[in-house]
């Protein structure tokens, strides 16, 4: 009995002293496991590289993209063009790809891009007949919306943007009933927006020459050109025609925002996950998971059993 019962003791202590050594191994398993994970975190919230971006500015479907943002711009323009009144001058085009703008700590929200790629076109007209009888066409041609209209497609009385309100001010040459002056007229569209000279207004109003090219290293994509079937300056198209007229185009008919291609936060994280996993898998296995499942258990990326299944 005796010798029995020093057996058993010596069973429970034992079994004590593993269950001990094996808690120890748990927890370093578990620290280990801990560490890994914060090592995934800090991977994915860490930004890719100008060089990775820069690739993805380039490629296919990018280039597919960019490619059918200028073809929309471009069918514009044309339309324009063939406005009765109106000669093309040049046009100025603009695209770049750049991550997106940094908020302050104070700011909570943060973009939800990496890079964001948008192209800008700007259309210089020479304007040869009475500004009102451009507009009259320009309203003909069909080429957006402008400004807010009624349910049944009409302008809204005194709204600006319109054609309506554009009229309105050259009849009125610029004048409110009291002798104040209106406001400057433009027509406005999505993404679309129509200015000209107004030199004898009240307020004198010249459209804006186009801004220079970025600097090759802008961004992490950036290309600017300039296209003219005549080689007449804006400064020699203003003297020949008197008025210029400007046509600014930005964003995408299929989306609200100006971005014609966007890389989203977070896309390149499966990748990261996926070269991590084996590492996180071998530190789960050690641990002390439970057996493998049959097949038809649902199963977690180390083929355990899902977190909270049977």
């Amino acid at each position: 009995m005796a010798c029995r019962r020093a057996v058993a003791q010596m069973k429970g202590t034992v079994a004590a002293r593993w269950h001990r050594i094996s808690g120890r191994c748990s927890q370093a398993g578990g620290l280990l496991l801990a560490f890994a994970l914060v090592g995934l975190k800090a991977a994915c919230s860490r930004e890719p590289s100008d060089k990775k971006l820069r690739a993805q500015a380039t490629s296919s479907e990018a280039q597919s993209r960019r490619a059918a943002e200028e073809q929309r711009q471009t069918a514009l323009i044309q339309r324009l063009a063939a406005v009765d009144g109106l000669e093309h001058v040049l046009t100025r085009f603009v695209d770049s790809c750049v991550r997106p703008y940094k908020r302050s700590v104070f700011e909570n929200r943060s973009s939800p891009y990496l890079m964001t790629c948008s192209m800008r076109a700007v259309a210089y007209f020479g304007v040869h007949d009475d500004m009102a009888n451009v507009l009259r066409r320009i309203r003909e041609a069909h080429i957006a919306t402008w400004g807010p209209q009624d349910g049944e497609g009409r302008d809204l009385p005194q709204a600006a943007g319109t054609v309506t309100y554009a009229l309105s001010y050259h009849r009125a040459r610029g004048r409110a009933p009291d002798g104040s002056p209106m406001p400057a007229p433009t027509l406005e569209a999505t993404g679309l927006r129509i200015d000209w000279d107004r030199t004898t207004t009240p307020v004198p109003h010249r459209v804006a020459d186009p801004t220079p090219c970025p600097p090759p290293e802008f961004g992490l994509y950036q290309h600017c050109s300039t296209i003219s079937e005549t080689p007449k300056s804006l400064a020699a198209a203003r003297a020949h025609y008197g008025t210029l007229l400007s046509f600014t185009l930005s964003g995408s008919s299929a989306s609200s925002t100006d971005n014609y291609f966007t890389v989203p936060a977070g896309s390149d994280h499966p990748a990261i996950a996926a070269r991590m996993r084996p590492l996180i898998c071998s530190i789960r296995s050690r641990i002390g998971r439970r057996p493998s499942p049959p097949v038809t258990s649902p199963v977690d990326v180390c083929g355990q059993p899902a977190a909270g299944r049977p």
